[in-house]
């Protein structure tokens, strides 16, 4: 009996159970068709000044449109600030890498907040502030080292105040969109300290303190936190609460980190594990046995 034909037969079969289970995991890591179809709002739709709006991603408040503004705003000068010290600082490592992660980063950064305002129906500026605009116009007059000390101070405290402020919209946010952005910004903006810092030109004495955060509010006898005695009157101030906002899936904001290591496929990518391991050990078995047949060939 030829045992080279099983052999083949084996890893032929192997390959098509490992290509089957492949391609089902390929199929299922592809979103699916939202069971909600995913609107685009008109324009200006998302509120203003202290409204809160309802949205298919969560509540929309002044809060959020305030970080979206600030979000876009910032790279509409930091970018910019990138491009300065590329171009006046060419001899200078550290200040290139710097501009290098500010360009990067702030694109991305644009990528998102410009989508997130168009889902959310909120009009983002196009024009930097008025003070970040003095910022540009402080490192056009500079030149040498006072440019390297402009530059570097100026986005090292502009980022440790966006870096905070992030920080407070991700705790507090109802708006799926709103907290993945604030991640996303974070992320970025601790990258662009981190750089901007080895820069070795950061005046950390000019930077603003940390405060302590303010103390809890009493509690009661019950050990809960007194209560205005006014159920109306806390649930206006919270209109918000209660609300679970949901992503459709199928959309570019969709979640992936409580996914697992390979995203929703962890049990096929196992099962092809399992599918090798078990030709590799047929394979094995009819090695054995072949070499065993002919030993008692040669009796």
């Amino acid at each position: 009996m030829d045992l080279a034909k099983p052999t083949r037969l084996m890893v032929a079969l192997a390959g098509c159970a490992l290509a089957v289970l492949l391609n089902t995991g390929t199929a299922a890591g592809q979103p699916s068709t939202p069971s909600t179809p995913i609107s685009t709002p008109p324009p200006d739709s998302g509120g203003k000044g202290d409204e809160v709006v309802q949205t298919q991603w969560g509540p929309l408040g002044p809060a959020d449109r305030d970080f979206m503004n600030r979000v876009k705003q910032a790279g509409l000068w930091e970018k910019p600030a990138g491009e300065k010290g590329k171009a006046k600082r060419a001899d200078q490592p550290k200040i290139q890498e710097a501009c290098k992660h500010l360009i990067e980063g702030h694109t991305l950064l644009d990528n998102v907040v410009n989508r997130a305002g168009v889902l959310l129906g909120h009009t983002l500026p196009t024009e930097a502030s008025d003070e970040q605009k003095g910022f540009l116009a402080e490192m056009d007059a500079a030149n040498g080292d006072e440019f390297d000390a402009v530059f570097a101070n100026r986005l090292r405290a502009a980022h440790g105040k966006v870096y905070a402020y992030a920080a407070q919209i991700r705790a507090g946010t109802k708006n799926e969109l709103i907290r993945i952005l604030s991640t996303q910004a974070m992320i970025t903006v601790f990258d662009h300290m981190k750089v901007l810092e080895e820069t070795g030109r950061v005046d950390f004495a000019g930077l603003e303190s940390p405060q302590p955060l303010a103390p809890p509010p009493p509690a009661n006898d019950s050990g809960t936190p007194e209560q205005t005695g006014d159920p109306a009157a806390e649930q206006s101030a919270n209109p918000t609460d209660g609300v679970i906002p949901t992503v459709p899936e199928g959309t570019r904001f969709t979640r992936t980190a409580e996914q697992g290591v390979f995203g929703d496929n962890n049990g096929v990518f196992f099962g092809a594990i399992g599918v090798l391991a078990l030709a590799l050990v047929g394979m094995r078995m009819i090695s054995r046995s072949k070499k065993s047949r002919r030993k008692s060939r040669s009796y």
